[in-house]
């Protein structure tokens, strides 16, 4: 993860699978040469459905579809993710059975000259924070894969303008629902944002030190 794009971005990443295997996982790809002009970046952080072992399976049908389906020439994020969803629901015979395995994802694709984000998501969003200001794209309000009563299922393409110093962030919803505290309530998106914003001028590795630090606080060693 770190040689892909570790040259032109400060970058920090917690994985902190339930178990040994997860249903958890992050993507990255990088389509064209580096540096030229149609360069295009693709990162991924994606929650499937189910834990362990059932998550794991999820999680390799998720990593091969994206690979598969980048490389076939899909670029924009809302496309790959209309074509990831019709991929899911043909390998699990969805249209036929009641399953309702699936993945929440967040994705973005940075073009080649890092001034332009596009931003899909299926349930999970991203955060941003730029000139003091901190914003959320919401992503659309339904999974990959799983139950489909509308006709039709496409995604929303966002398309950010990067003009001044820009932090991103991707997440599950692994962090803000984790259970902890006084009164032992989940951590809730509304603080994970609040502490993003708080320290998002500090060095991204700082960033990282900070946020595990205030999980292990929150969780405590009597829910470990």
């Amino acid at each position: 993860l770190n040689t892909v794009f570790a040259d032109d971005f400060e970058h920090f990443l917690i994985y902190l699978p339930k178990e040994l295997v997860s249903g958890d996982f992050y993507w990255v790809a990088q389509v064209g040469p580096k540096g030229r002009p149609n360069d295009k970046l693709f990162i991924a952080v994606v929650d499937c459905t189910g834990h362990g072992v059932p998550g794991a399976f999820m999680s390799m049908i998720g990593l091969n579809l994206l690979d598969v389906i980048v490389r076939s020439g899909l670029t924009q994020p809302n496309l790959i993710l209309n074509e990831l969803h019709k991929q899911v629901r043909y390998l699990l015979k969805q249209e036929n059975n009641d399953s309702r395995d699936g993945m929440d994802m967040a994705l973005i694709r940075i073009k080649g000259d890092g001034r332009t984000i596009e931003f899909a998501g299926a349930k999970n969003p991203i955060v941003y924070i730029t000139n003091n200001q901190c914003f959320t794209i919401k992503g659309d309000p339904v999974p990959i894969g799983g139950l489909q009563k509308e006709e039709k299922r496409e995604f929303t393409l966002h398309t950010i303008t990067i003009d001044s110093p820009t932090n991103f962030y991707l997440f599950s919803d692994g962090y803000i629902d984790q259970f902890g505290g006084p009164e032992n309530l989940k951590f809730t998106s509304k603080r994970f944002r609040e502490m993003l914003f708080e320290n998002h001028n500090l060095p991204m590795v700082a960033q990282q030190e900070k946020l595990e630090t205030a999980l292990d606080e929150w969780i405590g060693s009597e829910n470990n």
